[in-house]
């Protein structure tokens, strides 16, 4: 056997270790799934399981970081993609920026919802890049609300450290109450809401003073 051979093997036998990892913390959660099962999955031993991973929390670890670096590669591309453009002051930009963050939600919804469900309470060095994901988050928005109040269309009195948090856990409320949702999603609608009630709110726009006036003139 050559040495790339054996090397493919390997790389072979830890891409099904993940997989099959990725399928029993789904069903049955970090804490209840064990090794044992991860192996029977794969129909392999113990011994070339913690060759190549040092424990369960270990490939929990990779499975999640993965799954972040995904998240942090979409707000990457989105800031590319805006090439200085304000999203508070462009809806599309804003709605496509925000569809390609829930389409990695959608695209992997085993391991969206380990994260969700999971992650902040299992510990590991995954938690270091969840860490640095969430700190980009924030401060991403929080620059564009900085930006939005400096050119006018923010609320001065808005505490752009504060709303940051706000929006972020909003839209985030919705990614998770859709992983759980039956049939298909449409990305697009869950996008544009989003956006919508970030930049608009619930209340509806007031009559224009014309109508107004009008309106009174006529009781």
């Amino acid at each position: 056997m050559s040495v790339q051979n054996g090397a493919n093997k390997k790389d072979q036998k830890r891409k099904a270790f993940l997989e099959a990892a990725r399928k029993i913390f789904s069903e049955k959660g970090f804490q209840s799934a064990n090794v044992t099962d991860i192996v029977s999955e794969v129909r392999s031993g113990q011994g070339t399981f913690y060759y190549h991973f040092k424990d369960k929390q270990a490939i929990f670890d990779e499975l999640m970081i993965g799954f972040v670096d995904k998240l942090l590669t979409a707000l990457a591309e989105n800031q590319a993609r805006s090439a200085g453009r304000l999203a508070l002051a462009n809806r599309e930009l804003a709605i496509e920026n925000a569809r390609r963050i829930a389409a990695v939600y959608m695209e992997n919804m085993d391991l969206a919802t380990l994260f969700f469900r999971e992650s902040r309470y299992v510990g590991g060095t995954a938690m270091q890049r969840i860490e640095q994901l969430y700190t980009i988050i924030f401060s991403q928005i929080e620059a564009g609300l900085a930006e939005g109040q400096a050119l006018g269309l923010v609320r001065a009195d808005l505490d752009p450290r504060i709303a940051a948090r706000c929006f972020a856990g909003a839209a985030e409320c919705v990614i998770q109450q859709e992983l759980r949702a039956d049939g298909p999603r449409d990305l697009d609608h869950i996008a544009t809401q989003i956006v919508d009630f970030q930049s608009l709110g619930v209340l509806a726009p007031a009559p224009r003073e014309a109508h107004a006036e009008k309106h009174v003139s006529g009781s």
